[in-house]
């Protein structure tokens, strides 16, 4: 780790003189504090541009909660000389089923004038036009818009970014973490690639096709699946980058040393509906009674009373353990600390996304186990890389025969290995290299 921890300052280096004078505006709602995936995969990105030399303004607005606030990690991250953070409070302005006939009109007003201001309206832009008013704040108050290049990272950022690029003619890069809008996620999640939107949410979606430059994404399954909903945008004008490993965050981890004798099983973040843990704890039980091997199973964040019940039916309880969400840092230090990463997804007709479980396992160093759609982007990568184990999560017998096979190679002392030199793709260095060919 020491030895690319170098190369990648030694690469910082050069990038910073010739990447000193460009401006990047990068707005990315989810990125600080980090307290939930997005806002790793947003905070990550935004440290290595600053740490190429780029100048770089962050204006940020996370109020998710995946996990804990981690002070340590967002510390480190933000200490960037050239780097600025700008914090903007999430406006509460929106209609509610739940509330009241007053309350809700008393958001009219506030949501008429973002009509007239920015020309489009959906129900929650009130955030993204609290973000747009406080970019426009600080432009006034230095004189004018001195930005070369405008990135937006995923969800709250669309009536901002088409706002800005029409109003300055900046070179605007969108990134979508995830499809968008959310009624477009691939079922089970959403609705499909083709669902309709409401007039005012489509002519959103038209003016993003028409004045982002480069979309991007972190997968190429994500990319085809979103050339399906932005019919107007030109795989040319589109490029895929990985959600990144830092190994430089890895000094930040409680690296203890893995048992021999006990495998070690890890699942951090949500389990819950619609992913399905319950067909991994019903093949482990299964593979269990065909293989004797002494195991722990932690599922850490959050997860269903359900499936606490299923493992004590399944006579699983001495071997599971149910723990609640922990700070990024802690998470990776349980990683870590264990054997294998395990990434649960749901039955889908294609597997489109790249969970950040999966990076987050690589910069600790750990292969993974999937339980996920028979064709899809994890899949894609085991093949690739040979970084772990691909089980199909409708076909609970080929679950099984994988966890056996993880299980015998647990015993054989041959679990895959997983790092920089064998899936670099996926660390600092390369993710530099295509954000410096794509800024250039």
């Amino acid at each position: 780790c020491r030895f690319y921890c170098l190369t990648f300052n030694f690469s910082v280096k050069i990038y910073r003189s010739i990447n000193r004078m460009k401006r990047i505006l990068y707005i990315a709602p989810h990125s600080f504090p980090i307290k939930s995936s997005e806002s790793i995969c947003n905070s990550k990105v935004a440290y290595v541009l600053a740490s190429m030399g780029y100048q770089i303004d962050v204006f940020a607005c996370s109020d998710s909660s995946t996990y804990p606030k981690d002070s340590k990690i967002d510390q480190f991250l933000q200490e960037v000389p050239s780097m600025r953070i700008f914090t903007v409070r999430p406006s509460k302005k929106n209609f509610y089923r739940t509330a009241s006939i007053t309350s809700n009109l008393k958001c009219v007003p506030h949501n008429l004038k973002v009509f007239f201001k920015t020309g489009f309206y959906y129900n929650g832009i009130s955030t993204p036009f609290a973000v747009l008013q406080a970019i426009e704040d600080l432009i006034k108050s230095e004189g004018g818009f001195h930005y070369d290049v405008m990135i937006t990272r995923g969800f709250l950022t669309d009536v901002v970014g088409i706002t800005l690029k029409k109003k300055y003619g900046v070179t605007w890069i969108a990134n979508w973490n995830d499809p968008f809008p959310l009624k477009r996620f691939p079922a089970p999640y959403g609705q499909g690639y083709d669902a309709k939107l409401p007039f005012f949410e489509n002519r959103v979606y038209e003016a993003i096709q028409k004045y982002a430059d480069i979309h991007t994404f972190p997968s190429s399954r994500l990319r085809d699946y979103m050339l399906k909903c932005f019919t107007h945008v030109k795989k040319e004008n589109t490029r895929v980058i990985h959600h990144m490993a830092h190994s430089e965050l890895t000094q930040f981890f409680n690296k203890k040393n893995a048992s021999e004798s006990i495998l070690k099983i890890v699942s951090c973040g949500s389990v819950g509906v619609p992913r399905k843990p319950e067909v991994f704890l019903k093949a482990l039980s299964i593979a269990l009674k065909e293989v004797n091997v002494k195991l722990k199973l932690f599922f850490v964040g959050f997860y269903s009373d359900s499936l606490k019940s299923l493992s004590k039916e399944l006579r699983l309880s001495d071997i599971v353990e149910f723990i609640p969400p922990k700070r990024y840092s802690e998470c990776m230090d349980l990683i870590s600390s264990c054997d294998v990463s395990l990434i649960i997804e749901t039955t889908c007709e294609e597997g489109i996304y790249l969970p950040t479980k999966c990076v987050d396992a690589f910069q600790c160093s750990k292969p993974i186990f999937c339980v996920s759609p028979k064709i899809g982007t994890l899949r894609d990568i085991v093949e690739k890389f040979h970084v772990g184990y691909i089980s199909d999560i409708d076909n609970i017998d080929d679950v099984v025969s994988q966890i056996k096979r993880m299980l015998n190679d647990h015993l054989q002392h041959q679990l895959p290995v997983a790092n920089k030199k064998i899936a670099p793709v996926f660390f600092e260095e390369y993710i530099a290299e295509q954000f410096a060919e794509l800024l250039k």
